[in-house]
């Protein structure tokens, strides 16, 4: 065979002579490859990890939800409206100004005042009050949260109180036949949240602790036919949330307000 001959050919003490040299070239590739790179990039196989504090977020971002981004508004365009509004939204990317992306969103409210939804606890009973009621979207009976559209005629005040408490207080009175009691706002001042990606309307989430029954209370709207459910623990709230008894928003609101009653040291 070709290796044998080559043996033969050169002898022992040269084919040691190779094997030697192919030895000393591993070990000085070895020894290149463990120095340190002195280039800036990184190998393929590296993860990066980037650590950005709060006070960094807040920083460039005082408030993060008004961050800014490159989209601008060409146009909204109603193609329905009844009890709301289906509004076909034309934007455009300044990074790519002939670019224009059409979106059907909702507008829920029939004003700028968004809406409100409202969890009623009770301190001594350590129970919450909550509302059972056809919801049409998913067909079903759910437990929900007093909840409504702030309407600025129905809902201005000569009191100086934001219009979105107001709006809540009327809810909570027509859905729950409670009033009073102490109020917590559950987002930061000024903060309400948009009810989905596609949604136009934003909400904001109470809590109102010792509300009392009110005997006279404002009446429904013609469509509500509300079935209101006293004595429900946060553990209930919870287990009800996780079997799909609440839609998103509902469920959103209470698992705000129980966590504010935990920094209140109302549950555990």
């Amino acid at each position: 065979m070709k290796y044998e001959r080559a043996r033969e050919r050169n002898g022992p003490s040269s084919f040691l002579s190779i094997i030697t040299q192919c030895l000393l070239l591993i070990i000085a590739l070895r020894r290149v490859h463990s120095k340190p790179s002195p280039s800036p990039l990184l190998p393929p196989h590296t993860t990066t990890t980037i650590t950005t504090t709060t006070s960094q977020v807040a920083a460039h971002y005082p408030r993060g939800r008004d961050r800014p981004h490159n989209y601008q508004i060409l146009k909204d365009e109603v193609h329905y409206s009844g009890w709301r509004k289906v509004v076909r939204r034309s934007v455009t990317i300044n990074d790519h100004p002939h670019k224009r992306i059409d979106f059907d969103v909702i507008d829920q409210a029939q004003s700028s005042g968004g809406a409100v939804i409202v969890f009623a606890w009770n301190s001594t009973s350590k129970t919450a009050t909550i509302i059972r009621e056809y919801m049409p979207g998913p067909h079903r009976v759910l437990s929900g949260l007093a909840a409504g559209i702030v309407e600025d005629g129905k809902h201005a005040n000569e009191l100086g109180e934001e219009i979105s408490l107001v709006a809540a207080k009327f809810e909570l009175e027509e859905e729950c036949h409670l009033a009073g009691g102490t109020w917590h706002r559950l987002t930061e001042d000024g903060v309400s949240v948009p009810m989905d990606k596609y949604v136009i309307t934003e909400i904001t989430p109470y809590l109102v602790i010792d509300a009392q029954h009110v005997p006279h209370p404002r009446p429904l709207d013609d469509e509500e036919d509300i079935e209101i459910v006293r004595g429900i623990s946060a553990d209930q709230i919870l287990q009800m949330i996780r079997e799909g008894d609440f839609n998103l928003v509902g469920g959103w609101g209470a698992l705000l307000a129980l966590q504010k009653l935990r920094e209140l040291g109302e549950i555990k």
